[in-house]
């Protein structure tokens, strides 16, 4: 709910979908199944959410670089399809938990892995005079973030000192070699 994949729009569809397949599931034959020569299941159309759910789910599920992305989407929907059927059974309770639970893990494993899956440096980096800005623009399109800590202008070279956050899957190594065979820079140094 990040604004990627399913946005808050479509949980809230899916939701009140479901809760409403239930209610017609649980309510919608109470005049017909009393009958002697009637014989319905009617908890066929909740089965059936769970199905139709999976298939939603399943065409956010994409294969990007060999990574797979759009899985928590996925699983936020199928998790949000329960809660609408549990709140149609009238369950309101557990509803209400589980849309509190579904809440608190998504935003505090979202936060949990931000901490653990980045690393912090700091950069020390000598540039020839004008280097600052594109420098920082290559940070920004390599996804990298940055903060300049400060720039000290010299006669030939600027002295460039910034906290970078790396992924965790980013070698700071190899950014260290493809800096140091940048157009423009004199030196790089780590602490």
């Amino acid at each position: 709910m990040r604004g990627k994949g399913a946005g808050l729009r479509t949980h809230v569809l899916i939701g009140m979908g479901s809760a409403l397949f239930m209610i017609v599931s649980k309510y919608g034959f109470a005049d017909v199944l009393s009958l002697d020569h009637v014989g319905l299941d009617p908890s066929r159309i909740a089965a059936q959410v769970v199905t139709g759910v999976g298939f939603i789910g399943a065409g956010n599920i994409l294969v990007r670089n060999q990574n797979i992305v759009g899985l928590t989407t996925a699983a936020d929907i199928w998790v949000t399809a329960a809660i609408g059927m549990v709140i149609g059974s009238g369950m309101y309770e557990l509803g209400i938990y589980g849309s509190v639970m579904t809440l608190l893990v998504l935003e505090v494993f979202h936060q949990l892995t931000f901490r653990l899956m980045n690393k912090n440096y700091h950069l020390q980096l000598t540039l020839l005079n004008g280097n600052t800005v594109s420098m920082l623009d290559w940070f920004k399109q390599q996804k990298i973030k940055t903060d300049l800590v400060s720039l000290q202008e010299n006669e030939d070279h600027e002295v460039v000192a910034i906290d970078i956050q790396l992924h965790a899957t980013t070698s700071i190594e190899d950014l260290l070699r493809l800096l140091k065979g940048m157009a423009g820079v004199k030196g790089v140094s780590i602490s």
